[in-house]
């Protein structure tokens, strides 16, 4: 697979960003000086644009700018894979991330041998909510990169999201084998145990693993922290959880979105556990007011509204939601008006304590909140949020007899 306009010291620089990238490792940042250094370079050029916006905040687009310009000035002189990655980079960038995915599927139908390919194809699909595409991507990895390290990995999630819950945990052990440090992985395998409820053996496999996180990225390392505590909640453990939050899912890049989201999913449950998280919200509210217009993915919205909404100042969930009813007017994505907006009303009613209201906003739209993006653990927040709804609401009812 040639790199077009890269001398061989950039295309071994490349080489190592694609183990970086498949590993989630801490040295994404080379590949941009690789590509700045080579503007000649589309497909260098276009993965550092992706990289940048894979921050999944508005800057990330701001910075990824000079990139696509370089991509797009020589995309021409690139090969017919390499075009295809560009369009994928060139959808990504318009926040036509269905059409992204597209020119992904085609181009690993194609040259499935291109893994980093894969894991983007993975990536927009994830954030699509779209397993089956998802676990298409996962089975060209099985079938070209057999033994391949973090191939299986990749396979390992896209099963589990698909219900294929046995065929995962082998494939996610498989990959952990041929690969110690395989942390989406380890990740993998912990999904099968949340959903099968095994909390007790979950909590161990990831501590077991937990050993091999200090060697990666923020993104893995929080969100694998963020599933240990999960764990801990499962066991009624919640000074537990506390603990992992304050020294592992807050502080490390609190201007990260992945680790916003995160801290707002964790502080959310151990509220509706009834857990006194004190004045945590606070420093992730600060952040998550620089968010309010940037509206790239439904998910990460949703948990941005609940934080103004359960901690913000009066007035800021109500102009959040003003501002997701604009977006949904330049979507090209209908679960925005669909799902996402009345999602956030619900969302917002229920911090205001009107459960009865929140619950009839929220219950018919559970069976679509796969469309919103997200894995099945991190969705299930919207389900206790319901349960707590109606159990408040037979409370009420029992207190007024």
């Amino acid at each position: 697979m040639p790199i077009t306009g890269a001398c061989a010291e950039a295309a071994r620089a490349y080489d190592a960003y694609v183990r970086e990238f498949l590993s989630y490792g801490p040295d994404l940042r080379a590949i941009f000086d690789v590509a700045g250094a080579n503007p000649q370079a589309p497909l260098l050029n276009a993965h550092a644009a992706s990289l940048h916006m894979a921050f999944e905040g508005a800057e990330g687009w701001t910075t990824a700018a000079p990139y696509l310009e370089n991509m797009r000035a020589a995309r021409a002189a690139g090969t017919e894979r390499e075009r295809l990655f560009c369009d994928a980079v060139e959808a990504q960038a318009n926040h036509d991330f269905a059409r992204a995915m597209r020119a992904l599927d085609e181009l690993t139908v194609r040259w499935p041998a291109d893994l980093c390919a894969l894991k983007w194809g993975q990536y927009h699909a994830f954030n699509l909510g779209h397993a089956p595409a998802l676990l298409r991507f996962g089975e060209r990895a099985r079938i070209v990169h057999e033994g391949t390290p973090y191939a299986h990995g990749m396979t390992a999630f896209a099963l589990e999201q698909n219900h294929r819950l046995g065929e995962a945990e082998e494939e996610g052990l498989k990959a952990s084998e041929i690969a110690l440090d395989d942390a989406w992985a380890h990740h993998a395998v912990a999904h099968v145990m949340e959903t099968q409820g095994r909390a007790r053996e979950g909590a161990r496999w990831l501590d077991h693993c937990a050993h091999t996180w200090d060697a990666k990225g923020v993104f893995i390392r929080d969100h694998n922290y963020w599933h240990a505590a999960l764990f801990r909640l499962s066991l009624g453990r919640e000074d537990d959880a506390l603990a992992i939050y304050d020294e592992k899912l807050w502080g490390a890049w609190p201007e990260f979105p992945q680790e916003q989201i995160g801290a707002v999913s964790m502080l959310w449950r151990l509220e509706l556990r009834g857990a006194d998280v004190g004045p945590r919200w606070a420093p992730v509210v600060e952040q998550v007011r620089a968010r309010a217009e940037d509206h790239i993915f439904p998910f990460h919205d949703l948990h941005y509204l609940y934080a103004l909404a359960r901690a913000g100042e009066p007035g800021e969930a109500e102009r959040f939601i003003a501002s997701l009813k604009r977006k949904t007017e330049i979507a090209l994505n209908p679960v925005w008006a669909e799902t996402c907006v009345p999602a956030a009303e619900a969302l917002a009613a229920f911090a205001r304590g009107k459960h009865e209201q929140a619950a009839q906003a929220l219950g018919p739209l559970l069976n679509d909140l796969h469309r919103i993006g997200g894995s099945h653990a991190q969705r299930h927040v919207f389900v206790e949020t319901y349960e707590a709804c109606l159990a408040e609401d037979n409370q009420q009812t029992r207190d007024a007899l």
